[in-house]
C-alpha cells in the first residue's frame, strides 16, 4: 500500500507539474470586439453630456469648483472606456483614415471636437468617436447636418455594423491585446460600417 500511494503521488506530482508547463508555454489567443451595441452606448453618453463628441478616454473640466454634481456624473460616464476606446495604427493595411476618406468621400477629412479640419487623428481620443464626428462633420447624416457642436441623437440609428440581427454585429475586432494598436481592423470596406446605406459598392460582372 504505501509504494502504491507513494506511485500515485509521484503520478499526481508528474501531472500537476506538466499541466503548468503547459500553461506557461502555450501561447493563448484572444480576441477583443468593437461591438454596434457598445458603440452606440458609448456615443450616447458622449453626445448625452455637452452635445458634442469629445471621444475623450479621460475627460478633464476647467474647473471643477463651477461643476455640479450631476454634471461631473455625465461628463465621468462620457469617457471611452469600453472595447471601442482602442487606438488603431494608422499604417500599412490598418490605414484606416485613408480608407475612411476613400470609401466615404469625406472632402473635409477629420475635424476636431470643433468641426476645425485636422491632418491627423488624436492620440488621446478614441478612433471610432473620430470616425463618426467626421462623418457628421462631411454632411452624412443628413437630417442632422454638419454641426459637431449640437450633435442630434439620430445618428444613432444610422449606424450599422456587420453582422446579423441577435448575433454580436462587429465594428471593429482585433486578434491581439487591446492596447496593441497594430492589431486593430476597423471595418471601412465591403460589407462593413454602414452611415446612412453609405458606402455603396457596385460588384462589376466583366470578367
Amino acid at each position: 500500500m504505501l509504494c502504491i500511494k507513494g506511485l500515485r503521488l509521484s503520478t499526481l506530482t508528474m501531472i500537476i507539474i506538466a499541466t503548468f508547463i503547459c500553461l506557461l508555454f502555450s501561447p493563448v489567443y484572444t480576441q477583443v470586439v468593437c461591438s454596434e451595441d457598445e458603440l452606440i452606448r458609448e456615443l450616447y453618453e458622449d453626445i448625452i453630456d455637452n452635445g458634442k463628441l469629445d471621444c475623450l478616454r479621460r475627460s478633464m473640466t476647467p474647473n471643477e469648483a463651477d461643476e455640479t454634481e450631476e454634471q461631473r456624473k455625465r461628463r465621468v460616464a462620457a469617457n471611452w472606456d469600453s472595447d471601442c476606446s482602442f487606438e488603431a495604427s494608422n499604417s500599412g493595411s490598418t490605414n484606416w483614415i485613408s480608407k475612411l476618406l476613400t470609401n466615404f468621400g469625406l472632402n473635409k477629412g477629420l475635424v476636431d471636437v470643433n468641426g476645425d479640419p485636422v491632418e491627423r487623428d488624436f492620440e488621446d481620443q478614441a478612433d471610432m468617436c473620430e470616425i463618426v464626428r467626421a462623418l457628421v462633420a462631411n454632411g452624412k447624416f443628413p437630417e442632422i447636418g454638419e454641426d459637431v457642436k449640437s450633435i442630434d441623437l439620430k445618428l444613432l440609428d444610422y449606424i450599422d455594423c456587420p453582422g446579423s440581427e441577435g448575433q454580436t454585429e462587429v465594428c471593429a475586432a482585433t486578434g491581439g491585446s487591446f492596447a496593441e494598436s497594430n492589431g486593430w481592423l476597423i471595418l471601412l470596406d465591403a460589407s462593413s460600417i454602414q452611415i446612412n446605406k453609405e458606402p455603396k459598392y457596385i460588384l462589376s460582372t466583366s470578367k
